[in-house]
């Protein structure tokens, strides 16, 4: 039984089910509503806030095309007529690279209507039309070679419908047009007959339309029969198909109708009936198999199955606790949508997902469902669901070579640090909202909108795709070192104004709290948003606390800039030679703010996909020991660093590198602070094992073979000089088999 659902109309007990769009279609990609017109679709999340001036003198939003190979595309049944379209560069006076319009038959192979090369549009809105062959059923806008500091903006898009001068057949199905090779779904009760009536128009405006043998083929044929059929439509006219359904038995009763005609390119004219007897579908014999993991990264996870026989499939999700949940037949889910203690991450027909919640050493426990019929009639397979677990790298996916020379010992320690990590590559400021929050920051909910939390605050800024800054949501980019300390300010050129690494999105009102002020603990609260306040400390000074589960990071990130930046531009950035308010940051509270708030999963993510953007990495997240061995206040190195800070650091050991996909998942760990591995990287010996309770180790190689394994009294040395060079994977588990840890280690 092979099913293609769209999108779902439902009229008690009758449906139809769109995947195109009718002609003529248009958009002048508002962001109220916010969603794509049915049959569009787009890989580009960013828009522009100012478009082309519509004709009710308002300005609209434009489209934004700013990588290779982002895309508008629309998928239509029509036969197409004349498509307009408005072009304007963004960036520089005249376009550089190349667009292109393309048209497709299939969506698969394109063809090239009209190629926009360099200089072949302004910074000026310009109308452009070209006419598409009539069998094509997309249209596709496409960025094919982007050049660095243009992009092409796209407004006010028009596609018309064909007027055929011959016979031009269409069909209707409550009201709604009903694609060739789509579906309707509707229900009758056993032993009663529905008479499904379907409108047969003839678009054309020079000949009848001649209709011949009306056929049924497939399982449930003999439930269908014609009632009355027209032979013949005059041009501009429209007629009725009747047919009669019988459901013999109950549940799903499908059935393909094949309507013979003379139009020269829908010849048959084919709908797939999906016909219901009683009150739903049949439940599919078997949910799916064989779940294979992807993609598996500590900040994307994707993954695919068999599907079985079925119209779709539905993908449930929990992290780290298995899922208990119960799908309700009749009910139709949506992605996002919370569901006893599980989310929905897909739905649909695909056999591909994609888990975007995804941290640094998460088990995600997935259960995948198929299901018959939609809306009303909709039946789940309840009973034995794939089910299985995913587990993110524990962290992190960092070049096991990153770090190579890198010493705290040594008196230049901050200087090599700093060559690590600057140079690297820039990501333009105003690429922050496409690169990091549909990609990483955002989290799905209902009605297919998604969730941003605001890192000051904790208050949470729904939007509906495509995001924008402006006006859908509330919230800016936030730098965390304000560049109003930098010594580069008023540059927002600079790679230290641009740097993701101390970006974070806040709502626009925590952001003005925050001003410019020192990051502090409030004492006297001046003002508030959600968790996050403004006020004095102790010292009677204005500062800003942000809320708990920041406070670690926003510490990280600014040490991240001091190191980074540097004596970059001869400047030093010590916190006493920053400007404005920088030299009244308290170091002491920010190293507190980091020995408190240690690195997490979802921080260990973060550094690893702004990693895969920016070519760099934020060491602090990486070895939290090394905030030790720095002065901030000067920028200089503490060869003495406190024992304390030392202390509450050795519990986070610096994380080996995973530097390529991998289906095997590492056991989630437990957080058991009383776990001990160091140096790491490691070239003659391995401190390992448990302060309180003994324990058991197991080392395995990169291909999954145990290399040694021992018992461990608390903790010991182990030699591990013999070992080859590589990456290596440790279990360490207590007797009592009760609770376990994992690390991973490279050996050099």
């Amino acid at each position: 039984m092979k099913h293609i659902y769209f999108s779902l109309l439902f009229t008690f007990c009758a449906s139809l089910i769109i995947g195109q769009t009718t002609l003529p279609t248009s958009w002048d990609f508002v962001t109220s509503p916010a969603t794509l017109p049915a049959g569009w679709s787009t890989n580009t999340t960013a828009n522009y806030g100012s478009g082309l001036m519509d004709n009710n003198g308002t300005t609209s939003v434009a489209g934004k095309l700013q990588a290779t190979d982002h895309h508008f595309t629309i998928h239509f049944f029509d036969e197409p007529g004349a498509v307009s379209y408005h072009l304007k560069s963004y960036g520089t006076p005249s376009f550089s690279g190349t667009l292109e319009v393309q048209e497709s038959v299939n969506g698969t192979t394109w063809s090239t209507m009209h190629t926009f090369a360099t200089g072949q549009f302004t910074d000026q809105w310009t109308m452009f039309t070209d006419l598409p062959n009539i069998n094509s059923r997309y249209i596709r806008f496409i960025l094919s070679n982007k050049i660095s500091g243009t992009n092409a903006g796209i407004d006010n898009v028009q596609i018309l419908a064909n007027v055929p001068t011959i016979q031009e057949i269409n069909v209707q199905f409550l009201g709604n047009d009903v694609p060739d090779n789509s579906s309707v779904q509707f229900a009758e009760t056993l032993g009663s007959t529905k008479v499904l009536k379907f409108g047969i128009q003839n678009l054309g405006t020079g000949s009848p339309l001649s209709i011949g043998n009306i056929s049924f083929t497939g399982s449930a044929a003999s439930d269908y029969s014609v009632a009355s059929a027209p032979s013949s439509i005059a041009a501009l006219s429209n007629d009725t198909l009747a047919v009669n359904f019988s459901p013999s038995t109950a549940g799903s009763r499908v059935a393909t109708i094949f309507i013979v005609n003379d139009d020269p390119n829908e010849n048959p004219y084919t709908i797939e009936l999906n016909g219901i007897g009683g009150s739903g579908a049949s439940e599919p014999s078997d949910n799916p198999s064989n779940l294979t993991v992807g993609m598996l990264k500590t900040y994307r996870v994707s993954a695919s199955f068999t599907p079985s026989i079925a119209d779709g499939f539905i993908v449930l999700f929990k992290k780290n606790t298995p899922i208990a949940a119960t799908l309700v037949d009749g009910v139709s889910y949506e992605k996002g949508q919370g569901l006893g203690n599980a989310k929905v991450a897909y739905i649909g027909t695909n056999t591909t997902f994609f888990l975007n919640e995804a941290t640094a050493n998460d088990t995600f426990y997935v259960e995948v469902y198929a299901f018959n019929g939609n809306g009303q009639f909709i039946n789940y397979k309840n009973d034995n669901p794939l089910s299985g677990e995913i587990i993110t790298p524990l962290a992190s996916m960092q070049d096991p070579n990153y770090y190579a020379g890198i010493d705290a010992s040594q008196p230049t320690f901050v200087e090599d640090l700093h060559d690590v990590i600057n140079p690297h590559m820039v990501r333009f400021y105003s690429n922050y909202g496409p690169d990091m929050i549909p990609r990483f920051v955002a989290r799905d909910t209902v009605d297919n909108k998604r969730v941003v939390t605001c890192v000051y605050s904790n208050e949470q800024v729904v939007y509906a795709p495509p995001f924008a800054w402006t006006p859908t949501t509330s919230l800016n980019r936030e730098h965390t070192l304000p560049a109003s300390w930098m010594p580069s300010v008023g540059n927002s050129g600079t790679p230290e104004y641009q740097d993701f690494h101390h970006l974070f999105p806040t709502r626009a009102l925590s952001n003005g709290q925050r001003s410019n002020d020192p990051l502090g603990e409030v004492i006297t609260v001046t003002s508030s948003s959600g968790e996050g306040k403004r006020g004095t400390d102790a010292f009677g000074n204005t500062v800003y606390e942000p809320r708990e589960g920041q406070k670690g990071d926003a510490a990280r990130a600014i040490f991240y800039m001091m190191t980074t930046y540097n004596n970059a531009q001869t400047n030093n950035w010590a916190f006493d030679n920053l400007l404005s308010n920088g030299p009244q940051q308290r170091q002491d509270v920010l190293v507190n703010w980091h020995l408190n708030d240690l690195p997490s999963g979802y921080e260990h993510a973060r550094n690893d996909y702004l990693d895969s953007l920016q070519g760099n990495r934020n060491p602090f997240v990486d070895s939290a020991q090394w905030v030790c061995y720095i002065d901030f206040k000067t920028m200089s190195y503490r060869s003495n660093p406190d024992s304390s800070c030392l202390a509450r650091t050795s519990v986070i050991p610096v994380i080996p590198g995973d530097t390529s996909d991998t289906t095997i998942g590492i056991s989630n760990a437990n957080n058991n602070y009383h776990w001990i591995m160091y140096p790491n990287p490691t070239i003659t010996s391995l401190t390992i094992g448990n302060k309180d309770v003994s324990s058991h180790l197991k080392m395995f190689d990169a291909q999954g073979r145990m290399v040694f394994e021992q018992d461990l009294r608390f903790v010991e040395i182990i030699d591990v000089r013999d070992l080859p060079t590589g990456i290596y994977h440790l279990i360490l588990s207590t007797h009592e088999k009760n609770t376990s840890q994992n690390f991973r280690l490279i050996k050099q």
